[in-house]
């Protein structure tokens, strides 16, 4: 096996759609081993859907492509002839991604794919899902590994043509150190407060939010109906944060409006990574209801943060990860009076809450952002010595 004879790592390019919180968190634990020279590359500086303000891509090596024609020619080169390397792409739906992945292939050269549970049930035109269809079963196969995010993941991949061998479980994973050096901080700490305080939560009531992008596959609906039946029936003042932006805004507001809600419910807008920490700070319960979701960055988040997560059924996270009753709770995706019976019983029994937390915290200890790192590390260095023994 052939390594990078600056420092002895194993270098590791990575291509993904753009920096976010997350992606960085982990490129970062990447870059900081030892053992790994690691190298980003990014597709786009951000979307609709994720207008971060907060600076990105720092503290690892990463290039933003610059396609001509639809492909980066000089990292299509780089492919091509670093071939005692180890690609990780994470994206196979746009040309300069394939490209790469088919140079790979073509020098039969290290490559692996990594992607979220594929969402197969997204409505497409009948000849661009045929076309879809029989690409990927004949890519899937031809690739070395295939990262999937989770149990859910790993199932759609496999029906997709994927075999068993390539299928490893690469969920996303957690710093656990975030909350408790962001719950340090004075000013995320009043911030909590007056989020609480906006939604008459402050003394003993008990604050719900509903974070996301607001669309309609995110079911935020379900949860304020959920909301507005256990507020009734509480002897306790119940309020709600929504953390997130998007095209559902309005349709929620007035929602919202409809329910008699206004006073204790909040719509935040979008939330950069200090204004999050303040509001998984203020929780007490998320509720993620979305009725479509490859794994749910949410579920996990709230894990790590010690609060209480009640998920619908259909996310990957909430298979993965939620035991119902003890770290969490789950409830089939759309039935209101479900989530809402979860959610009164939770407001009866308040005791229960940081008992749940407290078990949620420890299944995010057992996915570190570190364990990530070695599953990573651990198949490139499986892959190469098989290519190059």
């Amino acid at each position: 096996m052939s390594v990078n004879q600056a420092g002895g790592a194993i270098r590791i390019h990575q291509l993904h759609k753009l920096p976010t919180p997350y992606t960085d968190m982990f490129f970062r634990a990447l870059q900081e081993h030892p053992n790994i020279d690691l190298h980003v590359y990014h597709l786009w500086r951000g979307s609709w859907r994720r207008p971060w303000k907060t600076e990105l891509g720092l503290g690892y090596r990463n290039t933003y492509m610059r396609p001509i024609g639809g492909i980066d020619w000089r990292l299509l080169k780089t492919a091509w002839c670093d071939v005692d390397s180890f690609f990780v792409v994470g994206d196979w739906a746009h040309l300069p991604t394939v490209a790469v992945i088919l140079a790979r292939c073509l020098r039969r050269a290290p490559v692996a794919i990594w992607t979220d549970a594929p969402q197969e049930e997204v409505k497409r035109p009948l000849v661009k899902k045929w076309l879809r269809s029989k690409f990927l079963k004949w890519l899937l196969p031809k690739v070395d590994i295939v990262f999937g995010t989770g149990k859910k993941a790993l199932r759609v991949l496999l029906g997709m043509g994927a075999r068993p061998a390539q299928l490893i479980n690469l969920p996303y994973l957690v710093d656990l150190h975030q909350p408790v050096e962001a719950g340090r901080k004075q000013i995320i700490r009043k911030k909590a407060q007056e989020l609480r305080e906006r939604i008459g939560c402050d003394g003993k009531g008990i604050a719900f939010s509903l974070i996301g992008t607001l669309m309609k596959i995110k079911g935020q609906e379900v949860g304020l109906e959920a909301f507005a039946r256990c507020r009734r029936e509480a002897d306790i003042p119940l309020g709600l944060l929504i953390a997130g932006e998007g095209p559902e805004r309005q349709n929620l507001e007035s929602l919202v409006n409809d329910l008699g809600l206004d006073k204790s419910v909040a719509f935040l807008g979008w939330q950069e990574p200090e204004e999050m920490d303040a509001v998984y700070l203020a929780t007490d319960i998320v509720v993620h209801p979305a009725r479509v979701e490859p794994h749910g960055l949410v579920i996990l988040e709230t894990m790590n943060w010690s609060k209480v997560i009640i998920s619908s059924d259909s996310c990957g996270a909430s298979e993965d990860r939620v035991i119902h009753g003890l770290n969490g709770f789950s409830f089939p995706s759309g039935d209101v009076d479900e989530l809402a019976r979860i959610m009164l019983d939770l407001v009866h029994h308040p005791s229960r809450l940081p008992e749940v937390g407290a078990q949620a915290r420890k299944t995010a200890e057992a996915w570190p952002v570190a364990r990530g790192v070695e599953i990573v590390l651990e198949q490139a260095q499986k892959v190469l010595l098989k290519a190059y023994k």
